[in-house]
């Protein structure tokens, strides 16, 4: 089993928009996927509960956890056979964050155009390095069909020296619309721009992390979404 912390100590960056569409992404292609939510707010959880109600989807598997909780938790998914587990952080100074980040096998940091975010990718990245964790950061909501933002923040990210993903997710309502009906852009649309982004930059994460026996895709999903 592996386990992909995703945390930044600013809000706003998409921390739980990133979590939940890796963890569809993970999950279609066969692995079993559990997302834990230490955000007292209870995004990730939420979205969970819709995708069960309205669409009788039950994975990714969401729960909400304690950081006291979080190690039983992971020991209980492992022993259940689980493949790959998202943590969702919360925003702001808190010890979830350093929590997730020492059981983790990869730490993504999203991160998107805003002097607030840079100041966050540094002392999270600090804090990665610290416990001897890989991380990565991952621009997030930059603006369709244009490259400065992805232009400066691989500035900001090299002066920070840590890798920034080669994939970058730009900002589409698509995301939005689909969260509120329990489910992703790219199952709400496979074809569109937002599909094909979460498509690439969960490949490159997966050859990253190695989930399941190691292969991108391990077994096709039986999982359907609802019409």
């Amino acid at each position: 089993m592996k386990t992909i912390a995703v945390t930044l100590n600013k809000g706003g960056t998409g921390k739980t928009t990133l979590t939940k569409s890796l963890a569809a992404a993970a999950t279609a292609t066969g692995l079993d996927v559990l997302i834990l939510d230490m955000d007292t707010q209870q995004n990730s959880e939420k979205w969970g509960r819709r995708r069960k109600d309205r669409h009788k989807l039950e994975l990714p598997f969401v729960k909400f956890v304690t950081e006291g909780d979080l190690i039983g938790e992971l020991d209980k998914a492992r022993n259940n056979g689980c493949d790959l587990v998202f943590i969702d952080t919360p925003p702001g100074r808190n010890t979830e964050a350093p929590a997730a980040v020492e059981v983790a096998d990869l730490v993504l940091i999203p991160i998107w155009n805003d002097q607030d975010s840079y100041d966050g990718l540094e002392k999270t990245v600090g804090l990665a390095r610290r416990m001897g964790k890989p991380a990565v950061s991952i621009l997030n909501f930059a603006t369709p069909n244009s490259r400065i933002h992805e232009e400066e923040a691989r500035e900001v990210v090299a002066a920070c020296n840590v890798e920034m993903a080669p994939h970058v997710l730009h900002r589409y309502d698509a995301h939005r619309l689909a969260s509120a009906v329990g489910l992703t852009a790219q199952e709400m649309d496979p074809e569109s721009i937002p599909a094909r982004e979460i498509a690439q930059l969960w490949e490159w994460i997966c050859a990253q992390v190695h989930p399941g026996t190691g292969a991108p895709v391990r077994r096709k999903s039986k999982q359907k979404v609802a019409s």
